[in-house]
């Protein structure tokens, strides 16, 4: 049997690969029933590679006989698999709407014109590089990742008829934020993006995360970034309209000098923060706004000193440098606080201001790596504790009118953390660009209901 085995093999590898395809293959797929109208037109358009496509047999494993060749391999479609990598890929069935026939993700992506991109969903993920927790992040991540942005379009959707219906005009930035979630091709750069930060994130690689904590980082990572990538673009095609002030400079976010006095504030281990004493303790009015106003000046130009120094290590531009001082201040504002809020679990609590204690913490340092060099890195906390009573947000939605609070023991807490990396890019236009990543992230929400 064995040397009937090898002479059957030597004849076939004499054979041209559509040959083999009309001994070998009809045992396990079958061809496509033809189709009519349109779709036929559409089928019969010339495929990838010139090959036939077939539909996928339901002839059960246990009854196909494989044969192993150390010729090149072929995928499912016909098309050849250059690496050994390759063929140990996953087989990730798409659809594109001219065509309801399956087809590998191979040679799926031969046709397909910008209408069909919108719709590509799944692509094949390499099962030899990285963890097996990697792979089954990246598979709940394109769950998540489709969700979220199929989210945010419908939310700026709504919001552009509210406007609409009211007959009101929308501010710039609101309408560029619209364009911005209701374009398809925008959409699946968005969609590309985060699926590779996941790919690449080190949090993604270690351990397997749930869709509510891989929500939570790929909602932070998608913010940030195009919070950075908003000053890169032309003043009438920003979606925010933040204001900047500064004493060295005129780069600094306008928010995090008003609210500066609020938060506790690290560059590279030199600590900023201001304690005031109660208001019944009698301090004049007029002594707290001289003592914060002191404190912002302080503090707003050691910040600076620092941004222009590293600016001036990495041979930054003045434009760039500009930039990466809003972009970094951004964050250091309410808008970090926001985005750290968009996707998390602390959001879904309403906590009472009783006994409550809010802290905010930013603390800014270098960090080395081989790949980018010398880099920024901006840790951001905010954590409340002490408060004994909740709302949760999803009761009010399906009961409103309803906001008894209820009761929980002071060892319940909110807590948000994240790290961020600032690294300045290639250039755009006529500066640098500046790179924000997320490298590590947690979100907890705890409540302890009171027992009574």
């Amino acid at each position: 049997v064995g040397s009937e085995v090898a002479v059957l093999a030597a004849q076939l590898t004499r054979l041209s690969f559509q040959k083999l395809l009309r001994i070998c293959v009809p045992c396990i797929m079958q061809p496509a029933a033809p189709r009519a109208g349109a779709d036929a037109a559409k089928a019969c358009r010339k495929p990838l590679f010139s090959m036939p496509r077939f539909d996928f047999c339901l002839t059960p494993r246990e009854h196909i006989t494989s044969m192993r060749s150390q010729t090149s391999s072929y995928g499912l479609c016909g098309a050849p698999l250059c690496s050994g990598m390759h063929q140990e890929a996953e087989l990730n069935v798409v659809r594109v709407p001219r065509c309801d026939m399956p087809r590998c993700g191979h040679c799926a992506a031969g046709d397909l014109d910008a209408a069909d991109a919108a719709e590509l969903s799944l692509v094949p993920e390499p099962m030899a590089i990285g963890s097996a927790a990697l792979q089954k992040n990246l598979q709940t991540a394109k769950i998540v990742v489709r969700d979220v942005f199929a989210e945010l379009e419908a939310h700026c959707l709504e919001e552009r008829c509210q406007y609409e219906e009211a007959g009101v005009t929308p501010p710039r930035q609101k309408a560029n934020l619209w364009a911005a979630y209701t374009s398809k091709a925008r959409l699946q750069r968005f969609t590309a993006d985060s699926i590779e930060f996941v790919r690449q994130s080190a949090e993604c690689r270690t351990r397997q995360l749930t869709p509510s904590q891989l929500r939570f980082l790929i909602l932070l990572q998608h913010f940030v970034s195009e919070d950075t990538s908003d000053f890169y673009r032309p003043e009438m095609n920003r979606k925010h309209q933040d204001s900047f002030e500064g004493v060295l400079t005129d780069g600094v976010n306008s928010q995090l000098v008003k609210d500066a006095h609020r938060s506790e504030f690290s560059v590279e281990g030199h600590s900023f923060r201001l304690d005031l004493p109660p208001d019944e303790e009698g301090l004049m009015e007029e002594e707290r706004r001289q003592a914060i106003a002191k404190f912002q000046t302080e503090f707003v130009m050691a910040l600076e000193s620092y941004l222009l120094a590293f600016c001036s290590r990495r041979g930054m531009s003045t434009l760039g440098t500009r930039r990466l001082v809003q972009a970094v201040t951004t964050q250091m504002s309410q808008a970090g606080l926001a985005n750290l809020d968009r996707g998390s679990q602390a959001t879904r609590y309403f906590v009472g201001s009783h006994g409550l204690d809010q802290r905010t913490a930013y603390n800014l340092s270098t960090m080395q790596t081989p790949e980018h060099g010398e880099s920024l890195k901006l840790s951001i906390l905010c954590m409340k504790t002490g408060f004994c009573q909740y709302l949760e947000k999803d009761e009010l939605l399906r009961m409103p009118g309803v906001d008894c609070p209820k009761r929980c023991k002071p060892t319940s807490y909110l807590y948000q953390y994240a790290t961020l990396r600032f690294t300045p890019g290639p250039p755009v236009e006529n500066c640098e660009s500046t790179t924000c990543t997320l490298l590590d992230a947690l979100d907890e929400a705890h409540i302890d209901p009171h027992g009574s």
